[in-house]
């Protein structure tokens, strides 16, 4: 652990901006306080205000993709490479001039046509609604 806490440091010594899904949580678990100004959660981006319940990457990363994700044994490159593209699909659109929060509405329409996060690959949003 004391590892990962000096390149952390190193990195947030150095300005670098962490991208990560539910970064309060990892920052708590290694100690480690990161400037706001430094940090990308996407469980925060895709946190609608009219809604308790955060949205899991499993289903962000499926509703952007319509690809699934950790369908066998958990893998952290995979959780990385997930939150990434929901981070770019984030940053697209405030770059086209969506209404984010228009884009939160469909996404919790969209899941809560499912009982739990783990919809199915292949079926789309649209058939989802």
């Amino acid at each position: 652990m004391k590892e990962v806490y000096k390149k952390l440091r190193l990195l947030i010594d150095s300005n670098c901006i962490i991208i990560g899904h539910g970064l309060k949580h990892d920052f708590r678990v290694c100690n480690i306080v990161v400037p706001l100004h430094l940090q990308k959660d996407t469980m925060l981006l895709y946190q609608s205000p009219s809604h308790i319940r955060p949205v899991s990457l499993r289903f962000l990363y499926w509703y952007f993709s319509r690809k699934s994700i950790q369908t066998r044994e958990h893998s952290s490159v995979e959780d990385a490479q997930a939150t990434l593209k929901v981070y770019e699909s984030y940053v697209q659109c405030v770059a086209e001039g969506k209404s984010v929060e228009t884009v939160l509405d469909d996404i919790y329409a969209v899941g809560s046509n499912y009982p739990t996060t783990d919809p199915r690959e292949g079926i789309t949003p649209e058939e989802a609604r």
